[in-house]
């Protein structure tokens, strides 16, 4: 898949960066990574750009400010950026700043695809914008950002809930890019602000709560060892997910679970693709 690098800026002042690759369609789809990733890094993504470039789209892999695990905004405003300083909302300005550029282009915005902490910040713009010609939505793998479900975490509620005092008591005493080592839900690095805005809002970023606002045609898509033997953001959310569509008529929206994969899908890929292409068949 050949094309061309391009990038855009954020009505803030932030640079971000994406790939282009144009077919003879003038439908779009825009495809975005997870935590710590960016638009090249994910060979998950580039197959599945490659999967929808095969059917004929034209497709944008696309970096959010939360690209990497840290970076500095070379655009008009002096930032650090990547997973370690981001907010979820932000998501908004980077999304808007990226549809208006595949407009400038003449392109329709067919699809939004997303892997990850990717796919809830997707749902989030989705939700809370609406774009007018609603895109088709791929969700993988997304997990739930709901503070009481992680503080309920029979094995690792008590460790969450220290991690989030001490991320208080940081931003309490004028410290809220501090970095911080956390284990729950996933290891990572996190500025005591980031950590409270992604796990710390309650329910503002649990898609279970969007559901009723995402006017897509949306498939969420799931491993089966995370969804059975994952963590307590990912378990059984398949079966609630399909008993939430039932009870609220969400015709438009579907589930599935890939056997046997994991998050990242290493060993069945193949298995993704039948089941990403049997969804868009089934809704075209």
């Amino acid at each position: 898949m050949l094309g061309q690098l391009v990038d855009i800026e954020t009505s803030d002042g932030i640079r971000l960066d994406g790939f282009l690759a144009r077919s003879e369609s003038d439908s779009l789809w825009m495809i975005t990574h997870g935590v710590n990733g960016n638009f090249y890094g994910s060979r998950l993504l580039k197959e599945v750009s490659d999967w929808l470039f095969s059917l004929g789209f034209s497709i944008l892999l696309v970096n959010t400010r939360g690209h990497d695990i840290a970076a500095f905004n070379s655009g008009a405003v002096p930032r650090r950026l990547g997973s370690q300083f981001e907010t979820i909302e932000s998501c908004l300005l980077d999304f808007s700043a990226w549809n208006s550029f595949v407009k400038g282009l003449g392109y329709e915005l067919d699809g939004v695809a997303a892997h990850s902490l990717g796919a809830v910040k997707a749902a989030y713009w989705l939700a809370k914008i609406s774009p007018p010609a609603s895109p088709r939505f791929l969700a993988i793998s997304p997990p739930r950002l709901n503070t009481r479900l992680l503080e309920n975490d029979a094995a690792r509620g008590e460790i969450f809930k220290e991690h989030l005092a001490h991320a208080r008591e940081l931003c309490e005493k004028g410290h809220p890019e501090e970095v911080m080592k956390v284990r729950f839900p996933i290891p990572n690095w996190l500025a005591a602000s980031t950590y409270l805005d992604k796990y710390g809002s309650f329910a503002k970023y649990d898609y279970f709560e969007l559901l009723d606002s995402i006017p897509s045609k949306t498939l969420w898509v799931f491993g089966e060892n995370e969804v059975r033997d994952g963590s307590v953001n990912f378990r059984n959310v398949d079966n609630e997910l399909g008993k939430i569509f039932g009870e609220h008529s969400l015709f438009g929206h579907s589930v599935a679970v890939v056997p046997g994969a994991d998050h990242s899908y290493r060993t069945t890929r193949s298995d993704l693709r039948i089941v990403i292409e049997e969804w868009l068949e089934n809704i075209n």
